[in-house]
C-alpha cells in the first residue's frame, strides 16, 4: 500500500459565508421556519462545495421539500405530545415509549439520507445499517450505561461509532472502522485519572490553607484573651495600689471587702482633682475590659465559618466575591471545554486512524489544546457579538477539522471505483428519490 498522503483541504471563507447565513436566518425568521429546509440544503452546499481531496470538492443533493416533510412531520409529533400530555399523562407516556421504540428508525432513515444525498467525483454515498443493529446500538447499549453506573460508557462509544462507520460506503466499496474497545478506555481512564488528580491537589491545597489559616486565628484568639487578662490585672492593681498586695488567686471575699475599705480610706485623704482624675481613670479602664471581654467572646462563641477558613484574609472577600465568582466561572467553562476537548479530538483520532475504505485509509491529528482553544475563543466572540460572529466560528471549526485529516494511500479515483462507477451512480441516484424523506436531526 502507498504510504502517499493527500490532504483534506476548506477553501470556505467567513465574510463570504456570512452573507448565506445571514440571508438564512432573516428569512427563516420571516416565514416563522419554513425556510430552514432551503437554508439547510444552501449551508451544506457551501461546506460540501469547499470541501476538497485533490481539488475536487463534495456535493450535496438534498431536495428542501424532502428536508421539510421531515420537519413538519417533528413538528406535527411534538404537538401532539404536549397535547396528550396535557390531557392523559398515561397517553403522553405511551407516545413516549413509542418514540423511543421509533428511535432506530429515525436513525437509520436519518443517517441513510444524507449519505444518498452526499457525492464525491459524482459518486454516491450509502448507509446501509437496519433497525435491529440501529436499536442495539442506541437502546439496548445504553441502558448499560445505566446499570453499571457509566462503567460501560466506552463500550458504548465504540459499538455506536462502529455502527455508522461500518455501515457506510462509497459507491459499492464499505468503510471498515476497526477500532478496539480497549482504545476507547484508555482514552476515559487517562482522562479520569487527570481528573482525580487535579481535584486531589485543590483539596489538599484548600486543606492545607484551612488549616494554617485555623492555626493563626486560634493565636489571635489566645492573645485576645491575653490582653483581657492582663488589662483586668492591671485595673486589680491600680484597686489595690498602696494598700495590700496580694496575688489574685488568693482573693477572697474576706480580702475585696478589706480591699475595698482600704480604696475607701485612699479616697478619702484626695483633693476633689485627684479624685475626679481616679474615678475617670477607673471608668476608663472598666470600658477596656468590657471591650476586651466583648471581642474575645466573639472570636470564641460567633464563629463565622469564612473566618474559620480564610482566617485574616476573610475581610477581603467582601471587595473580591464578583471577582472570585467570575474565576471560578472561568474555571468552571475552562474544564468543560478541555474535557470536551480532550474526548473529542482523541475519540477522532481513534475512529479515523482505524478506518479505511479497500486500499485507502486516513490519518487524523486534533489537538485537545487546539480544540480548547477553538471551543473558549468561539464562545467569547459569539458572547461578545450577540451571536453574529456565529459564520466566523463555524468556517474555523470546518477549516481545523479538514486541515487535521488526510487519505494515506494511492487516490486514483478512477482506479478506485473502475467498472462499478456507473452502477453505483445509477443505484444511489434511484434509491435517493424514493427515500425523499429527511428525518435526520440536522
Amino acid at each position: 500500500m502507498s504510504n502517499r498522503q493527500t490532504p483534506v483541504v476548506f477553501t470556505g471563507r467567513a465574510g463570504e459565508y456570512f452573507g448565506i447565513w445571514i440571508v438564512n436566518l432573516l428569512l427563516s425568521i420571516v416565514t416563522l421556519g419554513i425556510y430552514s429546509a432551503w437554508a439547510k440544503v444552501r449551508r451544506n452546499k457551501y461546506f460540501y462545495h469547499n470541501t476538497l481531496i485533490d481539488g475536487v470538492g463534495f456535493d450535496y443533493h438534498a431536495s428542501p421539500i424532502a428536508i421539510l416533510k421531515g420537519r413538519i412531520i417533528a413538528v406535527v409529533l411534538f404537538v401532539l405530545y404536549q397535547v396528550l400530555a396535557g390531557f392523559s399523562p398515561i397517553a403522553a407516556v405511551v407516545l413516549l415509549i413509542a418514540f423511543l421504540l421509533a428511535l432506530p428508525w429515525i436513525v437509520v432513515r436519518g443517517l441513510t439520507f444524507n449519505a444518498r444525498n452526499s457525492s464525491h467525483r459524482g459518486l454516491r454515498f450509502d448507509f446501509d445499517g437496519s433497525y435491529l443493529q440501529a436499536a442495539l446500538a442506541f437502546i439496548v447499549y445504553p441502558v448499560l450505561v445505566v446499570i453499571t453506573l457509566g462503567l460501560a460508557l466506552p463500550f458504548v462509544a465504540q459499538r455506536v461509532n462502529q455502527f455508522a462507520f461500518n455501515h457506510h460506503k462509497f459507491g459499492l466499496s464499505r468503510f471498515q472502522m476497526q477500532a478496539l474497545v480497549k482504545d476507547f478506555y484508555m482514552v476515559y481512564l487517562k482522562l479520569i485519572g487527570v481528573i482525580l488528580a487535579i481535584s486531589l491537589a485543590i483539596y489538599f491545597g484548600i486543606s492545607s490553607l484551612a488549616s494554617t489559616n485555623k492555626h493563626e486565628t486560634v493565636s489571635i484568639n489566645q492573645q485576645q484573651i491575653l490582653q483581657t487578662h492582663t488589662a483586668t490585672a492591671d485595673i486589680g492593681f491600680i484597686k489595690v495600689a498602696n494598700t495590700a498586695e496580694m496575688p489574685i488567686e488568693e482573693y477572697s471575699n474576706e480580702a475585696y471587702l478589706a480591699e475595698e475599705q482600704s480604696t475607701a480610706d485612699y479616697l478619702k485623704d484626695l483633693s476633689p482633682e485627684d479624685r475626679a482624675e481616679f474615678e475617670a481613670q477607673m471608668k476608663q479602664y472598666e470600658a477596656q475590659i468590657q471591650d476586651a471581654e466583648s471581642k474575645a467572646g466573639e472570636s470564641v462563641k460567633k464563629e463565622n465559618p469564612i473566618e474559620k477558613m480564610f482566617g485574616p484574609y476573610a475581610a477581603m472577600l467582601g471587595p473580591m466575591i464578583y471577582a472570585i465568582f467570575f474565576g471560578l466561572a472561568l474555571f468552571y467553562m475552562a474544564m468543560i471545554f478541555l474535557i470536551t476537548a480532550y474526548i473529542k479530538s482523541r475519540i477522532t483520532n481513534i475512529i479515523w486512524n482505524s478506518t479505511s475504505l479497500e486500499h485507502i485509509s486516513f490519518s487524523s491529528n486534533q489537538r485537545m489544546r487546539d480544540l480548547a482553544w477553538l471551543y473558549f475563543s468561539n464562545t467569547i466572540i459569539l458572547f461578545l457579538t450577540l451571536g453574529l460572529a456565529t459564520p466566523w466560528a463555524q468556517i474555523r471549526m470546518a477549516r481545523y477539522r479538514a486541515e487535521r485529516l488526510a487519505l494515506i494511500g494511492e487516490t486514483d479515483w478512477d482506479k478506485f471505483v473502475g467498472e462499478k462507477k456507473e452502477m453505483s451512480r445509477a443505484m444511489g441516484e434511484e434509491i435517493a428519490e424514493m427515500f425523499d424523506v429527511d428525518l435526520s436531526f440536522g
